[in-house]
């Protein structure tokens, strides 16, 4: 599945459980590097959800792991998700679900 693929499944998903997409950069050549690819708004739960989305292959970036441990570290509900992260997606995405965490090899970095 490549990312693209994966992005539009997520999105999907998300529209199904009332999340609307807030923020998604369609071209990121001119923006600020590492600024997750999509930002998530559930008004009704009262959840705003920061993604990164790659391959189950993909690396991350030192800029957006930057970026995640920033948003993180502010009190924001931020993760990185991969296709085999699914059953978690649709778990975290129910709007009762449980909050969006750093997958545990994001999770031991410290923040500066």
């Amino acid at each position: 599945m490549t990312e693209e693929q994966f992005r539009r499944r997520v999105r999907q998903l998300a529209a199904m459980r009332g999340w609307s997409l807030a923020y998604h950069t369609h071209n990121s050549r001119r923006s600020d590097a590492g600024w997750p690819d999509e930002v998530y708004g559930h008004p009704a739960a009262g959840r705003t959800l920061f993604v990164e989305l790659k391959t189950d292959t993909g690396r991350i970036r030192p800029a957006q792991e930057e970026w995640l441990h920033h948003l993180n570290a502010c009190g924001f509900e931020v993760t990185l998700w991969r296709p085999r992260d699914l059953a978690q997606i649709v778990t975290t995405l129910a709007p009762d679900g449980p909050r969006a965490t750093l997958p545990d090899t994001l999770r031991t970095r410290k923040t500066t």
